[in-house]
């Protein structure tokens, strides 16, 4: 396997070139100012390091520590590896949906000034819409579940929020005895999915009214909210996955995604940063945007979640507090039909003979097995001792 060429340009680059004459201008939130510390900081010896170990050859090396922010592009792979194990394990034997639930662009404005109520009542409804058509008896009767995740861009960097979800194609009955499974394409129409999801969002972002950080009057206000109600918005839902274990490589790609990856960076010229997009309004075609530097980096931060925020929640049989024995349920409902699912099947085969206290870091690179995280050393270890020495001392 060859290892990924590295990126021509990187955001680190960008922000340790700028960030100075950015402040000048442009305020930062306490949360924005980690983000760029951690981003600069990543994968530099100020972070600290740790070797690897190949189980299989016992291949030896060192890498600096990762910064672990949720926005940084250089973290986000092994946090998405990890989140995908443990959903393996969660997964039933049947099909899965992929819906996208949007908000239109007019009400851009009151996310951005009030990003984490909003947020919340984007993922409550989105919520209260799926259980609405779930329980209801004329689509499916039944108490289903879903993982949702929240994303607040588009491929150009613009401000876009926007809710993931996958949800089994069926759910549990009232009494937990049966599993009900949903029409093979799906269990509701997406225009009624839609208008329900309209109808629930805005009567909860008016309750909500004198909550909100206002930058607007009543009047612009009830204007607003009238364009709102005669607008049609957006429900995606493509149709179900082949096999359930394909559902968590897809939503793989989106967990841990931030607003840009490093790979999509082509240069920096002339104070504007050059970048790969795809426009999906021209059936997804590769193209090439640039921005100055400072709306680059303004376009970035943007996206930066509120302190605390979960970006990826789990509603209905897969809430963490029943979590374990809904999956249980069901898996029991469904193997009375003959449906089960194999830990080779969705690949959860255990990895033998890791040492206590290792962490598995993927696949060697040299032979194709196990590499494990074996110690890990501070910045004033560093600084004592040679890399010949500390290689010793894994022996």
């Amino acid at each position: 396997m060859k290892p990924m060429q590295s990126p021509s340009l990187t955001i680190a680059e960008i922000f340790e070139k700028y960030i100075g004459e950015y402040t000048k201008t442009h305020s930062l939130s306490m949360q924005q100012r980690k983000v760029v510390n951690d981003i600069m900081r990543c994968q530099t010896e100020k972070c600290g390091m740790h070797t690897t170990v190949c189980t299989g050859c016992g291949s030896i090396d060192f890498a600096y520590n990762s910064c672990r922010n949720r926005h940084c592009p250089n973290c986000q792979n092994a946090q998405k590896q990890k989140w995908i194990g443990k959903r393996k394990s969660e997964l039933l034997p049947v099909s899965y949906f992929h819906l996208v639930f949007t908000v239109p662009h007019q009400l851009n404005p009151v996310f951005i000034t009030n990003k984490e109520l909003c947020y919340n009542l984007l993922f409550e409804n989105v919520w209260k819409t799926i259980d609405h058509f779930s329980t209801s008896p004329k689509w499916l009767g039944a108490k289903t579940g879903c993982i949702a995740l929240l994303h607040s861009w588009g491929q150009n960097l613009s401000f876009h929020p926007h809710i993931h979800c996958i949800m089994p194609a069926g759910g549990l009955t009232e009494d937990g005895m049966e599993w009900l499974h949903t029409h093979p394409k799906f269990f509701a129409p997406v225009k009624e999915i839609s208008k329900k999801f309209k109808e629930l969002f805005l009567e909860a972002l008016e309750l909500e009214k004198e909550n909100l950080k206002q930058t607007m009057t009543s009047y612009e206000w009830d204007i607003l909210i009238k364009a709102l109600e005669k607008t049609n918005w957006v429900v995606f839902a493509q149709e179900s996955f082949a096999k359930p274990d394909y559902v968590l490589d897809y939503l793989g790609n989106y967990t841990h995604k931030i607003a840009i990856s490093n790979y999509r960076l082509i240069k920096l010229e002339d104070d504007h940063v050059f970048f790969r997009w795809k426009d999906y309004k021209d059936d997804g075609k590769e193209k090439i945007m640039h921005l100055p530097v400072f709306e680059f980096m303004r376009r970035f931060l943007e996206h930066v979640l509120p302190h605390n925020f979960y970006k990826i929640r789990h509603y209905g049989i897969f809430s963490n507090r029943y979590k374990s024995a809904n999956i249980e349920n069901a898996r029991q409902c469904l193997a009375k039909e003959g449906k089960t699912l194999s830990l080779v099947e969705i690949g959860l085969e255990d990895i033998e003979g890791l040492p206590e206290g290792c962490i598995y870091m993927g696949a060697c690179k040299e032979c194709g097995s196990a590499t494990i995280s074996m110690y890990h050393y501070r910045i004033s270890q560093l600084a004592e001792k040679p890399k010949n020495e500390l290689l010793r001392q894994t022996g």
